[in-house]
């Protein structure tokens, strides 16, 4: 039965538009509470709770949405007997690496975060591990099976747990120096994954999986094809753990004391990150629900299918991608001063708008690559982008301080993302038209903007800028720019020859 992604991508994006817009709003909170560098350090130490929790599971909620959802695909299959291979090959991982993370924590706290204090946050986070593993198995579970609302359930009961637990803490309770600090995190954390994993665990009766023959592929085979996917996801890993040490340690180079270099890396990551991915939550929910059905389509030999989806998705996420540029561009020193950002948020979020395009289009190109089976294309191309994003972290943040994070961004976004298209056009068949993917949505943009703000201008709205101007220029925009480029994409197809159409 054909999964309905409209509906799909629905649920998922109003759920955690919802989530990561509390999200934002507590990374807000924690910044006026407990400042930047506070922030600066929560990062470091979340970036090495990523690394370690993608080495432990081996990125098990995609092994187990793309290959139960290859397994659904067949006539022969047993879900549930590939569902026993995902748990005990990661389980296992977990475990391991838990205790090594134990035995070398002293190492860790004083090499990788280098602070010897942090050594009991990370042995919290190593007893964690295991926790995180079995619900992200559960979860991949639930994706392929197109049981999508129990993961969207499982993302708000994290999530919700999570910022209660650490709103209550930071109020009642602030830490006092960044061990501290870290150890809170830690607890949350594990709190959060007990109570998400006995969720999961109590819907787990109710979704059953048709068997009609025996698993397609043996134990060994699945450690084979999983292998690529693990070690991609863990270099993908390593790569964005040793970029994001190297930020404050570069920007102390450009001349900033310990506390500034923190403080400048906190306000990135907690403000103008969360603030640029915010409007991407669409494509979030959307790319999971494609890597099982192009890994579904791609073992039902449905190539037709997948040409479409491709060439629909890849275009209405340049359109999405465009707008969300635009009121970037236009509105992001207030945005960056409405969170506490400051004068520093709000100028980076305009510099670094443009880019919005090329990190958008990697949600959804990743996806599709994945559900395709080409992972050591992704994760040759990761190498090479954070290759050029680290490259220029070492030369330009010395020389420019914190634009040089700027500059990083684009590098390495651009490059990796037309790596991706063009990786995508080849595998896919995708018809590739500037006019249509780009020219279409980009004079639509520009047109409805000055509209708008003309009408502002008449009304006298725009002189003060706030909360209000904003969302009423989203809201009257937004409409305007979808019908202009729609006109004009029914203008182009008909210009088209009807024998040259897709």
């Amino acid at each position: 039965m054909r999964r309905n992604i409209l509906k799909d991508t629905i649920l998922l994006t109003v759920i955690q538009m919802l989530l990561d817009g509390l999200g934002l709003l507590l990374n807000a909170f924690m910044t006026r509470q407990l400042g930047s560098e506070a922030m600066g350090v929560l990062t470091l130490t979340g970036s090495f709770f990523r690394l370690a929790s993608m080495i432990a599971g081996g990125n098990v909620f995609l092994c187990a949405s793309r290959f139960i959802s290859e397994e659904l695909g067949k006539e022969q299959r047993n879900p549930g007997g590939i569902l026993r291979y995902c748990l005990t090959v990661s389980l296992g991982l977990s475990v391991l690496v838990s205790g090594l993370i134990l035995i070398f924590a002293p190492w860790c706290g004083q090499k990788f975060l280098h602070d010897a204090t942090l050594t009991s946050p990370i042995r919290l986070m190593a007893i964690s591990l295991p926790l995180v593993t079995l619900t992200a198995c559960l979860k991949g579970y639930y994706n392929a099976c197109c049981q999508t609302g129990i993961c969207a359930a499982a993302d708000a009961v994290s999530f919700l747990v999570h910022t209660i637990l650490t709103a209550c803490a930071v109020w009642f309770r602030p830490p006092g120096n960044h061990a501290e600090l870290c150890n809170m995190t830690a607890f949350c954390t594990i709190g959060s994954e007990c109570i998400t994993l006995f969720f999961l665990l109590c819907r787990l009766p109710f979704c059953r999986t048709e068997k009609t023959g025996k698993t397609s592929v043996s134990l060994k085979t699945y450690i084979r094809l999983a292998v690529p996917v693990m070690a991609g996801s863990a270099l993908t890993s390593f790569l964005s753990a040793a970029n994001d040490a190297l930020v404050p340690f570069t920007l102390k180079q450009s001349g900033n004391s310990s506390a500034e270099a923190l403080s400048q890396f906190g306000i990135f990551e907690a403000i103008v990150i969360p603030v640029l991915f915010f409007p991407s939550t669409v494509l979030v929910s959307l790319s999971g629900i494609l890597v099982t059905e192009s890994a579904r389509e791609t073992a039902a030999c449905n190539k037709s299918r997948i040409t479409g989806m491709t060439e629909k998705t890849v275009r209405q996420t340049i359109v999405f991608a465009v707008f969300v540029t635009e009121v970037l561009m236009l509105f992001g020193d207030e945005i960056g001063a409405l969170l506490g950002g400051g004068i520093t948020a709000g100028r980076t979020i305009v510099l670094i708008a443009p880019v919005v395009l090329f990190i958008y289009l990697e949600i959804i190109l990743e996806s599709i690559i994945k559900g395709i089976g080409s992972q050591a294309f992704s994760s040759l191309n990761y190498l090479a982008e954070y290759i050029v994003r680290i490259s220029c972290v070492l030369i330009f943040i010395p020389i420019l301080g914190f634009y040089g994070i700027v500059l990083s961004y684009y590098a390495s976004n651009i490059f990796g993302n037309i790596s991706r298209l063009i990786h995508v056009i080849r595998k896919t068949g995708m018809e590739f038209s500037p006019v249509r993917l780009l020219g279409i949505p980009v004079f639509a943009a520009v047109l409805s903007a000055e509209l708008i703000l003309m009408l502002f201008h008449v009304i006298q709205i725009l002189p003060e800028q706030n909360l209000i101007t904003i969302c009423s220029f989203v809201i009257l925009c937004c409409p305007v720019y979808l019908l202009i480029q729609k006109e004009l994409f029914g203008l182009h197809l008909k210009s088209i020859p009807e024998k040259n159409r897709l």
